[in-house]
């Protein structure tokens, strides 16, 4: 059950991944889907953002993550399993 319903968030959170910009993707994408994820540390100095940026960033990214998932009609987990 646990596998699945892994499978299924990722598969739903890449389907997302085109309605995002190419640096929100890419933060998605190396930090939450690829295994291992991607350090935040290594993150910023590949796109050169400051922390300050890095924060404002990541929560920016995430909003707009979630922004598209409600639009799916996805707005907890319980939603997709």
């Amino acid at each position: 059950m646990q596998v699945i319903a892994e499978a299924e968030i990722a598969e739903m959170i890449r389907s997302c991944l085109p309605a995002l910009d190419e640096m929100e993707a890419a933060y998605i994408q190396e930090c939450y889907l690829h295994g291992p994820p991607m350090p935040l540390a290594v993150f910023s100095k590949r796109w050169r953002l400051s922390a300050k940026a890095l924060n404002e960033f990541r929560t920016r990214a995430l909003a707009r993550l979630r922004e598209l998932m409600a639009q799916k009609g996805i707005t907890s987990i319980t939603d997709i399993i």
